[in-house]
Order: structure tokens, then C-alpha cells, then sequence
């Protein structure tokens, strides 16, 4: 319970801080982006390599 306050209060935090520096930010958010869009195109070709 301590536990996921804490983790809860340090992603709150994190979040204000992201949303003052937006910009600085901003390659992070990209990189996350294109890591989800990658991870699912290998899904898929792997999905097809299966069928």
C-alpha cells in the first residue's frame, strides 16, 4: 500500500515536471512513439510468419 503511494506520488511529480519542460521532452515522447509503432509492425510480420 506505502509501495504504490510512493510510486503514484513519484509519477505524479514526473508528470508535472514533463509538463513544464514539454520540449525538452519531446524525444522521449518521439522515441516512445516510434517504439510502440516498431514493436507492433514486428507483431504483425510475426503474426504472419505463424499463419
Amino acid at each position: 500500500m506505502l509501495l504504490s503511494k510512493f510510486l503514484n506520488d513519484k509519477k505524479s511529480r514526473i508528470r508535472c515536471k514533463s509538463g513544464n519542460s514539454l520540449h525538452s521532452n519531446t524525444p522521449a515522447f518521439a522515441r516512445l512513439i516510434l517504439f510502440d509503432f516498431l514493436s507492433k509492425i514486428s507483431i504483425r510480420n510475426s503474426l504472419i510468419f505463424y499463419f
